[in-house]
């Protein structure tokens, strides 16, 4: 350890700022300092040393700072030595350089951090939190069962992984928090063992991040200490969650980064491209994980831009050597992480290569490429009179559909929905209007088929119920806008309809293989709209659920200057006997890997910004950093899990960050003054170590406030450890000028408040026993919302509270947050599958409205059932009213102006749904139940 001095200076009227802080050493002059790194005997003075700089204009006040010697590396000819072309950067940048010593502290701190976080990872021995999602993928994994999440694969991977190897089967479905895991022979620690190692992961990384960061051995020290001692990070990497595989990989990516920047001497070479290489593709395995990835590589990319622009600037740097840089960093920190993305993304659709629950959030091309789902073909060419089945193509949220249930509000007529399963109702015929129909019975061949254009009229009459697709001057039901007009189902078998009957087929893409698709309607190939000609406007659907009455299947509606994608329809059967067998057929393509992931993940993206959900223990952004409140994630009789982090660090930290924004505040404007201050020579290396993590910790932290979905405590944790590291850096570099025993008792303190709080705060992270005193105390904020009133008093056994197993009990204390008055006893609420997860709550004013536990909640409730079955009906039951319904219509029709809109009987069937007629229904090919998905 060298002394580096910080000259404060003013600058001279009409002179440049240089800074050269690596330039003078232990009172040494910079041009003393030969290529060998050895210097001259004498030393100079404060006046030789600002007389030595006079062609430069400043006058010094020199400071003494303790500062790492290898930043003025051997050979880089820095101010008086032979020129390098990168001397900017070995000042900027130091090298790594981590002693035997150190290597063995490290390893110590390590075994104690394990003892940490390895510690009971047995307890509790059930289900906990969102292990109901993540253990439950796992599984599908292991069988091979498509399913749909909102994140990436790589985690879920992971954990797979893991199961396979420990011997879990995939046949324990996690579906309940609290589900015994010992009863049913799950192996449960093993899986929790992933996390729990790649979260204790983080020390040793920490640690060298901070050194390849330029820090002190004592801070590096620091940092890894508080990083194991942690509460928040403690609890959330011994679960089966997705967060310790990203904080892991975020980690893997930040130090790959600092020791690419320790080459920064020797560019291109093997470690060089080595550490940009491993950068890259952890940068990938970070987005594989979570998107919460897409903010580390703005961060990295933040920083490459500002490495790139300082290079610019230097002319030593020839533009070929440029170019080399430019190249290679948009190779290894754009090209690679695609890269990795895309081949897990294939390793995903490799293992889940069955059909599955997730089949009806996919495209029928998706799904064909499946196991055990054949869409078939259908002859291709759409003629007049053709039975078709017509698919909504946005949202793929099922077939135009219909059944002899009607609207209980506007002019309920007979309802049109999307429904998302394959059955009789979904077949309408297409055929002319009446006065086509005329002219071509007049034909000289009123039997020749003829194939439906662009720009046809045509009307729609449902199959089974004989009434035509209908709109006209309503309100629908749900979306109640000026610009939308109800759908329906008007009139009767027989019964010639009217104007509003009437569609233009208006087709706007096709198939690029075959031209005629985009003149010519055809099954698959064409994507149409439907306008009616009346209202002038489009066939809509927005995946709006309809009531109970109209069995919660999705409204479909006719929208004036709708946009284009939710207006698109695609045939997908076509059944007409007239069609010669030698007919060209179509099918569905099977999609190569690019369209699949890029579906994928714009289904990902709509589901995750449809997760607006309210949830008893989501938070906003703005009360992370001050951890405001926590998040519960298992309860039993006496103990309990809680998310909560240690408050000195992520106060301090908070507190770090913000310090640092402020100081570079200062700086700019006194440096627009002309007053240069040096920070006690520390600058440089404060600008970049913490501005680094600065950077880092901003872009992790203030996208989230752009979010309407569900946010979560846990989703501050990759900033959290951005923040301990600039908080540990900040500390180190401005306690260097003190002695070196003041310098340790700050850092040991430091370290000592923090693991006392650990002590303190263990018990909800490993969901141990503990005193209701003792939790009292803990409690600083009334925010902090963990119950301990489930906790014995010191010294006296406290009996289990009585069980009340009400399902209505246990969800009037989920959906509302509040809890029911049923007495002053405690209560504790089991869920219905009588496992060990109970709950307890008391009565009492403290208690009155606390949130439940983060109790297992379906994220997608309304994507889940967008495609569920409508109740089927006893078909002579359908029948038999159908019956009686036309007759009642015929005879109110004869009443009303016949260019009217025909009453609906009174007698109109509500609630029911017709499905088929003559025989077995039809059961669809796919009609999986569909899949609970995490929004953690």
């Amino acid at each position: 350890m060298a002394h580096l001095e910080s000259m404060r200076y003013r600058k001279q009227p009409g002179v440049a700022a240089v800074y050269e802080d690596a330039a003078v050493i232990s009172g040494m002059s910079a041009g003393t300092i030969n290529s060998s790194g050895g210097s001259s005997s004498e030393a100079y003075g404060a006046d030789d040393a600002a007389n030595s700089r006079s062609d430069l204009g400043y006058s010094y006040e020199k400071k003494d700072l303790d500062y790492l010697v290898s930043q003025i590396p051997s050979g880089s000819g820095i101010a008086g030595g032979p020129s390098s072309q990168y001397a900017t950067a070995d000042r900027q940048h130091p090298r790594l350089s981590i002693s035997k010593n150190q290597w063995i502290t490290l390893a110590f701190i390590v075994l104690a951090a394990a003892y940490v976080r390895l510690w009971r990872l047995s307890n509790p021995a059930n289900v906990v939190f969102d292990e109901v999602h993540f253990g439950k993928f796992a599984g599908k994994y292991i069988n091979g069962t498509y399913f749909f999440d909102v994140h990436p694969p790589l985690a879920k991977m992971m954990f797979a992984a893991a199961g396979k190897f420990v011997g879990y089967d995939g046949v324990f479905d996690f579906k309940n928090i609290g589900d015994d895991y010992i009863a049913a022979g799950v192996p449960y620690i093993g899986m929790r063992l992933l996390p729990a190692l790649l979260g204790l992961s983080m020390v040793p990384i920490t640690y060298i991040t901070l050194a390849a960061l330029g820090h002190a051995a004592d801070a590096c020290a620091l940092g890894s200490l508080l990083i194991a001692f942690e509460n928040a990070l403690l609890t959330q990497s011994r679960l089966i969650l997705l967060d310790a595989s990203l904080i892991f990989f975020t980690g893997l990516t930040v130090m790959c980064w600092a020791l690419f920047f320790t080459e920064s001497h020797r560019p291109f070479g093997n470690k060089w491209w080595a550490y940009l290489l491993l950068t890259g593709v952890n940068l990938g395995n970070a987005l594989s994980c979570k998107w919460v990835g897409l903010f580390l590589i703005a961060t990295i990319g933040v920083w490459t831009l500002k490495d790139l622009w300082e290079k610019l600037g230097d002319l030593s740097i020839t533009p070929a050597q440029y170019f080399k840089h430019f190249v290679a960093r948009a190779v290894a920190l754009i090209v690679v992480p695609v890269v990795v993305y895309l081949f897990w993304f294939q390793i995903h659709f490799m293992a889940l290569h069955k059909s599955g629950d997730g089949n009806a959030f996919m495209s029928p091309e998706f799904q064909n490429s499946l196991d055990g789902v054949s869409l078939g073909h259908t002859p291709r060419d759409i003629y007049f009179g053709s039975r078709i089945r017509i698919r909504h193509d946005a949202t793929n949220a099922g077939y135009l559909h219909s059944h002899l249930s009607n609207y209980e509000t506007g002019s309920k007529q007979q309802q049109i929905t999307l429904y998302g399963f394959r059955d009789d109702n979904n077949y309408w015929v297409i055929t002319r209007t009446d006065a086509d129909e005329e002219a071509f019975q007049n034909s000289t061949d009123p039997h020749a088929l003829q194939q439906i254009k662009d720009g046809d009229i045509v009307r729609l009459m449902h199959w089974r119920t004989h009434r035509r697709m209908h709109s006209h001057n309503e309100r629908p039901p749900v979306t109640t806008n000026d610009y939308q007009n109800e759908v329906s189902g008007y009139g009767w078998e027989g019964f010639k309809g009217d104007s509003n009957d009437h569609w233009r087929v208006q087709i706007l893409e096709g198939d690029s293989s075959i031209p005629d698709s985009k003149k010519k309607l055809m099954a698959i190939h064409s994507k149409f709209r439907l306008i009616h000609v009346n209202q002038r406007c489009a066939l809509f659907s927005n995946r709006k659920k309809l009531p109970k009455w109209a069995h919660e299947q999705v409204e479909v509606t006719c929208m004036k200057s709708a946009k284009f994608p939710k207006t698109l329809w695609r045939i997908e059967s076509n059944v007409n006997e007239n069609i010669p067998k030698d007919a060209p057929l179509a099918e569905y393509r099977r999609p190569g890997l690019i369209a699949k992931v890029m579906e994928a993940n714009s289904v990902m993206w709509r589901v995750n910004n449809g997760l607006t959900k309210s949830h008893p223990y989501e938070s906003r952004p703005h009360t992370w950093p001050w951890m405001r409140r926590g998040m519960a994630f298992w309860g039993g009789d006496t103990r309990g899990i809680y998310l909560l982090g240690t408050p000195i660090l992520w106060w301090m930290s908070f507190g770090a960050v913000i310090i640092f924004a402020g100081v570079q505040v200062v700086l700019f404007f006194r440096d627009r003054r002309g007053f240069h201050d040096r920070l006690l020579g520390a600058r440089e290396r404060y600008m970049e170590s913490v501005g680094f993590v600065f950077v880092g910790w901003v872009l992790h932290w203030i996208p989230f406030f752009l979010m309407g979905r569900q946010l979560f405590l846990h989703h501050y944790l990759p900033a959290l450890w951005l923040a301990i590291l600039a908080l540990v850096g900040s500390i180190d570099l401005f306690t260097r000028r003190l002695s070196r025993k003041v310098r340790q008792v700050l850092m040991i303190g430091l370290l000592l408040v923090t693991i006392r709080m650990y002590f303190q705060y263990s018990h909800i992270a490993y969901g141990s026993q503990w005193s209701s005193q003792g939790c009292q105390r803990s409690k600083w904020f009334k925010s902090w919302d963990y119950d301990c009133n489930r906790y014995a008093p010191l010294g006296s056994s406290k009996p289990s509270p009585p069980a009340v197993p009400s399902t209505a009990l246990f969800n009037m204390v989920h959906d509302k947050g509040v809890v029911p008055d049923i007495g002053q006893q405690p209560v504790a609420i089991v869920q219905n599958h009588g496992g060990p997860g109970a709950l307890n709550h008391k009565n009492d004013p403290a208690a009155a409205g606390a949130p439940p536990p983060a109790e297992n909640f379906d994220p997608l409730e309304h994507e889940n059932k967008l495609n569920e079955p409508a109740p089927r009906v006893h078909q002579d039951h359908l029948n038999s009213n159908s019956d009686r319904l036309d007759k009642d219509m015929k005879k109110k029709a004869t009443e009303v102006h016949p260019h009217r809109d025909m009453p609906v009987a009174d007698e109109a069937i509500h609630g029911e749904n017709f499905v088929g007629g003559g025989g077995a229904i039809q059961q669809p090919v796919n009609a999986p139940q569909a899949s609970t998905i995490a929004a953690a």
